[in-house]
């Protein structure tokens, strides 16, 4: 993060605020992030629907497209 820039200081502090860490690092692989991210690189952004970001926060597996 760059903290001269205006968007990068307001990020952290709504991040600080939230309780959350800002991280330019890819994320874990079995986070629902990582799995929602390996679903798209292999099945592409268009396949990616609703279902399958509640059932990567949900812990359930994300089913390819039909």
């Amino acid at each position: 993060m760059d903290m001269n820039n205006p968007q990068d200081v307001d990020a952290a502090f709504w991040a600080q605020m939230l309780g959350v860490t800002i991280s330019e690092e890819p994320p874990a692989p079995n986070s629902p992030l990582g799995r929602v991210r390996a679903f798209t690189e292999r099945y592409g952004e268009e396949a990616l629907r609703p279902e399958h970001i509640r059932a990567a926060i949900e812990g359930r597996p994300l089913l390819p497209p039909e």
